[in-house]
């Protein structure tokens, strides 16, 4: 199923998760040790998540137009530069809140292109009968490197400070960087036809809502998991306050959380691995969602050291049976030549509310307390899933998908003159 260069993509993406789990809860509890303020951890997700929606959507095209290989070790480059900024003023003593946010902002420009470039990737380099256990792999690497990460990042910031985390953060970019410089059997996109100009960008970049226009069943799930991850960034921007006020525990909690929640997707994955091809994927996608809202609201409700144990583990391992499958979905049916600007766009659709949930997050719990931010959160995705139930359109997403992708990738695949790319 899977080609050797598929282990490359492999390896860069979970050298990269691993550093992310060290460099995202340093900057984290910088931030907090700085300000003490809930609406400051708020605006430093905001200041990360404003860029990637920007560059998610004017940068879409540039994962079908470039050298992807190195395209992706440039935006690894770039994060590396921007995560030495904070080391460099800490370790000076300098550091100031405004040294974070540009960070923040600079990575999250970065990641706005770097996964959905790597996902255009997957089907070129898998068998496409197997995509959903291909991208159960590609989850569950994040997850195993999430599920160590996390766990020595609160440990080590728990002994010696975030600063070292941070350094962990560069040198797992290095690595990664390394890495897909060494790639060089990873498919190339063809040049677009004709002069690069900015009216055939703007067309290539609408060309990236065009498979959910024509596929609306998509659409609504992405706008499902758009509110999906509203409730869980505002639930995961507050752990540092959870942790810290509600169960009045150190930075190595805070990892071990996070630990467990890797545990637990590693365990959905694993689940989602042996069941090979799910049909009905609109009670399995939808069910997960709201049935992760409920836990959520359990858990603002029994704001415990144990059940927070309980409820990171059941979110984790619900996680995939959406993820996996939205993946997969898109994998089939999305043309391969359009694949990098769908990604973006479906990234773009599934995080666009992020960075507002993270910023009401904060004032929700600041007014309120961080428990009843968690149950809010938890009731939210709860009622939307229920609702999507009723919708007799996500019927289209079950059974066999061979007629879909013979319907929604031909239109597409013959319109050169709109500006876009030959397929690889």
């Amino acid at each position: 199923m899977i080609k050797r260069s598929y282990y490359g993509l492999l390896s860069t993406i979970t050298l990269s998760a691993f550093g992310d789990a060290f460099g995202l809860l340093a900057m984290e509890w910088l931030v907090y040790e700085l300000t003490g303020s809930k609406l400051a951890m708020g605006a430093l997700a905001l200041s990360s998540g404003i860029p990637e929606l920007l560059l998610r959507l004017l940068g879409s095209p540039l994962s079908d137009r470039l050298h992807r290989v190195r395209f992706m070790a440039c935006l690894a480059a770039i994060r590396l530069l921007a995560i030495a900024l904070p080391l460099v003023m800490g370790l000076t003593g300098q550091l100031q809140l405004w040294h974070l946010f540009v960070a923040a902002g600079l990575s999250g420009a970065c990641a706005a292109l770097f996964m959905p470039t790597a996902m255009a990737v997957i089907p070129g380099v898998a068998d496409s009968r197997k995509l959903v256990r291909a991208f159960a792999i590609i989850d569950g690497s994040k997850s195993a490197a999430a599920l160590l990460g996390p766990a020595l990042a609160g440990a080590l910031t728990a002994a010696n400070g975030a600063l070292p985390a941070l350094g962990i953060n560069m040198l797992c970019y290095l690595a990664a960087i390394t890495t897909l410089l060494c790639l060089k059997k990873l498919p190339k996109p063809s040049p677009a036809p004709g002069r690069f100009s900015i009216s055939v960008y703007i067309r290539e970049i609408a060309e990236g809502f065009t498979f959910y226009k024509q596929f609306p069943a998509m659409l609504t799930i992405m706008i499902m998991a758009s509110i999906s991850n509203l409730s869980s960034i505002a639930v995961w921007t507050m752990m540092v306050p959870f942790v810290r006020e509600v169960l009045h525990r150190d930075a190595a909690t805070m990892g071990t959380l996070s630990t467990v929640f890797a545990l637990g997707t590693l365990v959905g994955l694993s689940v989602i691995s042996m069941i090979g091809e799910i049909t009905k994927r609109r009670l399995v996608m939808l069910g997960s969602l709201g049935t992760i809202g409920l836990v959520t609201t359990l858990w603002g409700l029994f704001p415990s050291f144990s059940f927070a144990l309980a409820a990171v583990f059941a979110s984790g391992t619900l996680g995939p049976f959406f993820g996996s499958l939205s993946s997969s979905l898109h994998g089939r049916l999305v043309p391969s030549n359009l694949q990098g600007r769908v990604n973006s766009i479906r990234f773009l659709i599934g995080g666009g509310l992020q960075p507002f949930g993270a910023f009401a997050g904060g004032a929700i719990a600041q007014l309120y307390g961080v428990p009843v931010l968690f149950v809010i959160a938890g009731l939210l995705p709860m009622l939307c899933a229920s609702t999507a139930l009723l919708l007799p359109g996500l019927k289209a997403l079950d059974g066999d998908l061979s007629t879909l992708e013979a319907t929604h990738r031909r239109p597409v695949v013959e319109v050169p003159s709109q500006g876009v790319i030959a397929d690889r």
